[in-house]
């Protein structure tokens, strides 16, 4: 019988993955040992595959541990937290979970949209604290349908994002670090540039030292006094400071957060304005982007054992 595959497990996986690995794999839980660099110290040398997510680093130190580290498997879209010039020097695969949670995301992109334009949670309050009375007070707002949307960064997320934008009759425009010709939508070659020609824009951009704070001043001043910025993607992608400046002046009209950057002290700040909605970083956490994404895990060890190519090697 073939010697079962050693697993490192960083992060939480589902019940059925963990029913079904370990018929080929040795699965070891570092959250549930109290000390991982104790028990790396003991079985890190039987370590082939580690399955990892976003929050939780894989650095040099850690992979230092693994000798006989053969893949990292991404139960997360981004990378950022991974060093991938280690990993590329020892010649160690990656995979990771793109496509599997692109759809919730895009719908998320929308439920903050709407939720700015349409009044949603003002208006929510107003009901709940006049007993329910369809004739409370409430805020007028505005429709999304026929505006301008900009979509910095059209991978998996940004073409879901497009497509419903598109329902909404809405004029598309991207910016990418190259052109797509795959799609119909307006490319501008700057982000500024995108910026300058649209109501709302929404980042969906992988993070990183390339992505770091590109969302700045300036840019947020050319969206303009009625632009709104929804961002689902990294929270270091947009200079915190920039933006509670621009939406305290007036210099963008509102705000959609499902990621925040910057220390404590400045993302305080955007906890006392009214036209930010936020939400703890679960665009892409839903039910079936979990399940998705947990096939795909069971896929790729199985792609892996076996010998196959692997799905979403990067």
């Amino acid at each position: 019988m073939p010697q079962k595959i050693g697993v490192l497990v960083n992060c939480p996986i589902n019940s059925e993955n963990r029913e079904k690995f370990p018929k080929h794999f040795v699965l070891y839980f570092a959250e549930e040992v109290p000390d991982r660099d104790k028990l790396l110290a003991k079985i890190g040398n039987e370590i082939q595959i580690i399955i990892s997510d976003g929050p939780r680093q894989i650095d040099k130190k850690l992979m230092d541990q693994m000798p006989n580290l053969k893949l990292i498997c991404l139960q997360s879209v981004g990378i950022d937290h991974l060093d991938i010039d280690t990993a590329n020097n020892r010649n160690i695969k990656i995979t990771n979970a793109a496509g599997t949670n692109a759809a919730s995301c895009a719908d998320h992109a929308f439920a903050l949209m709407l939720s700015l334009y349409r009044n949603i949670i003002i208006n929510d309050q107003s009901m709940h604290s006049n007993k329910a009375d369809e004739e409370t007070p409430f805020m007028r707002s505005n429709t999304i349908y026929g505006g301008k949307i900009g979509i910095l960064g059209l991978g998996a997320i940004g073409c879901e994002i497009a497509s419903r934008a598109a329902a909404f009759g809405m004029e598309i425009f991207y910016h990418n670090r190259t052109k797509r010709k795959d799609v119909p939508y307006i490319y501008c070659s700057t982000l500024q540039n995108l910026a300058s020609k649209i109501e709302i824009l929404v980042v969906s951009c992988p993070g990183g030292k390339a992505t770091q704070n590109i969302v700045n001043a300036s840019v947020l001043k050319a969206l303009g006094g009625n632009g709104t910025l929804i961002n689902i993607a990294r929270g270091t992608i947009v200079d915190t400071n920039a933006l509670v400046y621009a939406l305290q002046k007036g210099i963008i009209k509102n705000a959609g957060l499902d990621v925040i950057g910057g220390a404590e002290h400045e993302r305080s700040r955007l906890c006392n304005m009214d036209n930010v909605v936020m939400s703890p970083h679960i665009a892409g956490n839903t039910n079936e982007s979990w399940l998705n994404r947990s096939n795909l895990i069971r896929q790729i060890l199985t792609e892996f054992r076996t010998g196959k190519p692997l799905t979403n090697q990067l």
